[in-house]
């Protein structure tokens, strides 16, 4: 992390924390994350602009580059830094305009997937890089979950799924919210879980993803199974072939 990108980022969190409590905030997010922080300082240049997707109160992108976004007001919340709001696959910026986009734990809350990769490709400018860090079913609460096929993705591609679908819901109350592994989202009825894309509608491994990204034309730079900063994780990172 950049001075600058230290500075603004303390600031925010000064702002909605307290100057004591926002030092040590920023403090620690500096050091929690190094591990993914140089990842992506491997193909980020310092003149790069790119845009983070479902931006937290933390972030690992080089700050003062990046745009943070969120597809719900709500979801970002005041202590988000999150300041413009879009969903993920309808981005208001034209063809080529960013140098990387980077999200943790989305797509796996997308309805469908494939819309926001293609989206995704026509914002990235040609040889712009993709980061994506998703939840591995071993490591996380979708343990007991079926992984989604290629195919499944096609087959949400091609109905145009959308939010309100309620496909992914029966799957999902089985085997996670009924076996008490997810009691944050618990709370939501399926009404708000489903419009507010609360729930995995997909689960993702590494291979797969692999698949995916290459069947849409991607070309494939790293693969980490595990991501050393948060281990419930892996990371796929690409880039557009134009």
């Amino acid at each position: 992390m950049t001075f600058e990108d230290w500075k603004i980022l303390a600031g925010f969190q000064m702002r909605h924390h307290g100057v004591f409590s926002g030092f040590v905030r920023s403090f620690k997010s500096h050091y929690q994350r190094r591990f993914s922080r140089t990842l992506l300082s491997r193909y980020i240049t310092p003149t790069s602009q790119g845009l983070e997707l479902g931006a937290g109160e933390q972030t690992i992108a080089p700050v003062a580059q990046t745009l943070f976004s969120d597809a719900y007001a709500t979801h970002a919340g005041a202590k988000s830094l999150a300041h413009e709001f879009f969903p993920a696959e309808t981005i208001p910026y034209p063809n080529e305009h960013f140098d990387f986009l980077l999200n943790e734990h989305v797509l796996e809350h997308i309805p469908d997937p494939i819309r926001a990769l293609r989206e995704w490709k026509r914002v990235l400018k040609s040889r712009g890089v993709l980061f994506l860090f998703l939840p591995h079913p071993e490591r996380t609460f979708d343990r007991y979950r079926q992984v989604t096929s290629l195919d499944h993705l096609r087959e949400d591609f091609d109905r145009g799924s959308t939010s309100s679908e309620d496909a992914h819901w029966d799957e999902w109350k089985s085997q996670v919210i009924d076996r008490g592994l997810a009691p944050h989202y618990s709370q939501y009825d399926k009404q708000a879980s489903l419009t507010g894309n609360l729930i995995h509608r997909h689960v993702f491994v590494p291979e797969t993803t692999r698949a995916l990204l290459e069947s849409e034309g991607w070309t494939v730079l790293e693969v980490l199974d595990v991501v050393p900063d948060r281990s419930d994780s892996f990371a796929v990172i690409a880039r557009v072939s134009r």
